[in-house]
């Protein structure tokens, strides 16, 4: 079949098969709501819920902005340090993916840390939902990783390829961040429109460069696994930053260029 020549066989795992289509359904139904609006309550959307009777009990359930971050990326983090310990016969392509699913979400805690500047806060729920999504997701896919080292290689090794494209997108998502975070000096709490690198033709090119990198995780793991999870994520940040360009038109009108797009430059 053409699909073995690019994919491992799928894992003797009725844990990790149920979760790969979990996830790929769970990660397109929250494209969907965010494409509608309704949005996950964290960044600009957080106050966008206007609904309640009870602002005081909501008040209660919401988390700073910078802690609630932490619980989206430090699980999956710690999944991945774990890993290199818990798993025994670490063949090469298995290291690649623990050593990279680790960078990326120890990249994402240092940015929380030291780069991105918070004025708000976010639900509680939100934040652990898709905390434990994360490293759900994360604990699955290595594992589903591990499982494939007994399995026949694929035709076409796209590892090496698939590192490039890693480098390539979170380098570019740590430079469109770092533009981010410079737009805001000390004390500022309004939101501006950003320019710089690839923010005149996209409003979200950090979301591009994310897909461009877990499509790099997906051609290094090479499984059906990572594939559903790579898919689903690039459902979820198309409907992100679709959401996210309609809040910058509604926000600044015409002072937002209306050829900028919201993820890929000049078509979406």
């Amino acid at each position: 079949m053409t699909i073995s020549l690019f994919s491992f066989p799928s894992p003797p795992s009725l844990f990790a098969n149920a979760m790969s289509i979990f996830n790929l359904l769970a990660l397109i139904t929250s494209g969907y709501m965010e494409l509608i609006g309704k949005n996950k309550q964290y960044a600009k959307f957080c106050d966008n819920d206007t609904g309640s009777n009870k602002p005081k009990a909501k008040e209660k359930l919401k988390l700073p902005s910078r802690i609630g971050m932490l619980v989206f990326y430090t699980p999956s983090f710690l999944v991945g340090l774990a890993s290199f310990t818990f798993f025994p016969h670490q063949d090469c392509r298995f290291l690649m993916v623990i050593s990279v699913l680790t960078i990326h979400f120890f990249k994402r805690i240092l940015e929380v840390l030291f780069v991105h500047k918070f004025t708000g806060s976010m639900m509680l729920k939100d934040a652990i939902t898709i905390g434990l999504s994360y490293g759900v997701s994360t604990a699955t896919m290595i594992y589903a990783q591990y499982l494939s080292q007994e399995c026949p290689q694929p035709a076409f090794d796209l590892k090496y390829i698939g590192l490039v494209m890693f480098v390539i997108g979170i380098t570019g998502n740590f430079y469109h961040h770092y533009i981010l975070s410079s737009l805001r000096k000390k004390g500022d709490r309004e939101y501006k429109i950003p320019k710089g690198g690839l923010f005149d033709v996209v409003i979200c090119p950090h979301y591009m460069f994310e897909i461009v990198e877990f499509i790099g995780v997906c051609c290094i793991c090479q499984t059906g696994c990572t594939f559903c999870f790579t898919l689903g994520t690039m459902f979820l940040l198309m409907g992100r930053s679709y959401a996210t360009r309609k809040w910058y038109v509604s926000k600044f009108g015409c002072k937002f260029g209306k050829d900028v797009k919201a993820l890929i430059p000049y078509l979406f």
